[in-house]
């Protein structure tokens, strides 16, 4: 967060009770009658393509599922006529337990549905792979073919090939051994007990309370879920991601603000549009497309003409790097995920020369400067948006060459680290290998044995803020490939770009 600013907060009062699966039927078909803008209406297309597919779903998919539910709703109220040749067992019967004990060599195809069938929560992380497999296509544009079926170490049925390929599976132990994450300090250990102390840690309402937004705690702990693989439909942190989900999803308004996002607004509003926008680029759940669209749209409109971004979104006056870092992140997260903003590449191509205004032989916070905690993030920005040669970038990384990290504050504390642990990394070489030698067992020896960090080494800090940082920081190896093995596609300018200020889209691809 910003250095020198206290940020208010004010807490929401949203609450998530456990439930069974048929008032989680009768819920979804009461938010589908809902308002589009609720969180009821959102939170019910999200179920359904939870349990239906990220990519398949369409209109006409939607419009079946809800008759089944009526279907559902109206047989479960009374029993079956006589003439039906079923026979209704309730799940805790003897005989149903003594039917699934008797050895089957042969299991008879299912050809048909009984839709009076309750679906359990286990029946539900048994199949998941099966339904979204056997959803229907129906001839439109969706992407059947990026849904990995492969994953068999965290089982998603939501995680895409391609672009998050190093998140999971083989693709995560490949990116660890060869980007130096498994040399004397076991980041993925000390990244696990992060991730479940956060678990643990989480309000009901799906948030994370600290530094004063609730909102911006939400987002950077999603992020750190989803930088390890982890999707609602994972098995020990599905629960947890979908939660937060459906916070984002339930604090933001129709216009597309988030509530709870501080004093500024501008730190949660970036922190949770990023979030937002790699949950959709990792799921492909089409209810979260909209909502980040809006997220994206006020991130856009709110750029200054020089390309930076201030408090509150203002057009004028003082300019911030640690505010436009964030920006630039989310619509770089918006851009890989397939965010359809019409000015989405016009904001990218202004950004540029946005971030290169705060270089002075390194990067300054309100200017040109040389700031220890801020430079990376100048240098990241500019990797993010295929600059990584220029010199403003190069000279950012020597800035500080000889800068590594010591806790609890030595190299930038928390919020230094998380910017120059991504710059070294993407940049590669001597630089990286030199920081993450001291990184890594610094960070390893210097968490608690519940999980967390507290370093309390930047403004505001809590314990959910270090945590996320410092958990980000250790999945680097595998959450992005770096700029070095990246292939780079040019985009074409914008309509009345100069030829001065000519750009390139980094595009991530798996190794």
């Amino acid at each position: 967060m910003a250095a020198e600013e206290d940020v208010v907060f004010e807490e929401p009062q949203l609450h998530v009770e456990e439930e069974t699966w048929r008032q989680k039927w009768h819920r979804i078909m009461e938010g589908l009658k809902a308002e589009k803008d609720s969180g009821e209406y959102k939170w019910a297309t999200m179920e359904l393509q939870r349990i239906y597919g990220p990519s398949s779903a369409s209109t006409a998919v939607c419009t079946i599922v809800m008759l089944l539910l009526l279907i559902f709703v109206a047989t479960s109220a009374a029993p079956p006529p006589p003439t039906l040749q079923v026979e209704m067992v309730e799940p805790e019967q003897e005989e149903l337990e003594e039917i699934e004990e008797e050895p089957i060599e042969e299991p008879p195809e299912i050809t048909e549905v009984d839709e009076t069938f309750e679906p359990t929560q286990d029946k539900y992380e048994t199949d998941a792979e099966q339904i979204v497999a056997e959803v229907p296509s129906f001839g439109d544009d969706s992407t059947d073919e990026l849904v990995d079926m492969s994953v068999d170490i965290i089982k998603s049925p939501m995680v895409l090939k391609g672009l998050y390929g190093s998140r999971v599976g083989g693709g995560k132990a490949h990116a660890i051994r060869r980007f130096g994450g498994d040399g004397g300090g076991g980041a993925l250990t000390a990244v696990l007990k992060a991730l479940r102390w956060l678990k643990r840690n989480q309000n009901e309402d799906g948030s994370w309370t600290g530094g004063g937004s609730k909102t911006a705690m939400c987002g950077l702990a999603l992020l750190c879920y989803l930088a390890h693989g982890e999707t609602p439909a994972s098995k020990e942190f599905g629960q947890t991601v979908e939660k937060a989900i459906q916070y984002l999803l339930y604090a933001q308004n129709a216009s597309g603000k988030f509530k709870d996002c501080g004093a500024h607004y501008v730190y949660g509003h970036g922190i949770a549009t990023y979030a937002l926008s790699e949950a959709y680029g990792m799921t492909k759940m089409y209810m979260l497309k909209e909502p980040m669209e809006k997220a994206l749209q006020i991130i856009i409109d709110g750029q200054q003409g020089g390309g930076a971004w201030n408090y509150d979104y203002k057009k004028a006056g003082r300019k911030d790097l640690s505010v436009s870092a964030w920006q630039v992140q989310a619509l770089k997260a918006g851009t890989i995920a397939g965010a359809g903003n019409e000015g989405l590449a016009d904001a990218l191509y202004k950004a540029v020369p946005g971030l290169k205004s705060f270089y002075g032989n390194g990067f300054g916070y309100t200017g040109a400067g040389k700031n220890k905690k801020l430079t990376g993030a100048g240098v990241l920005g500019l990797q993010l948006l295929g600059h990584a040669q220029d010199a403003e970038t190069q000279g950012g990384l020597n800035a500080f060459a000889d800068m590594t990290p010591s806790w609890p504050k030595e190299g930038g504390g928390t919020y230094g680290w998380y910017y120059t642990t991504q710059a070294r990394f993407q940049n590669g070489g001597p630089l990286w290998k030199k920081w993450n030698d001291a990184m890594l067992p610094m960070l390893v020896k210097n968490q608690e044995a519940d999980g967390h960090w507290e370093s309390r080494s930047t403004h505001r800090a809590c314990d959910v803020y270090d945590t996320t940082l410092c958990c980000l920081s250790l999945e680097v190896y595998y959450r992005y490939l770096p700029t070095f093995v990246r292939s780079d596609d040019t985009v074409r300018k914008p309509k009345g770009a100069k030829d001065d200020m000519d750009m390139k889209i980094t595009i991530e691809k798996i190794l």
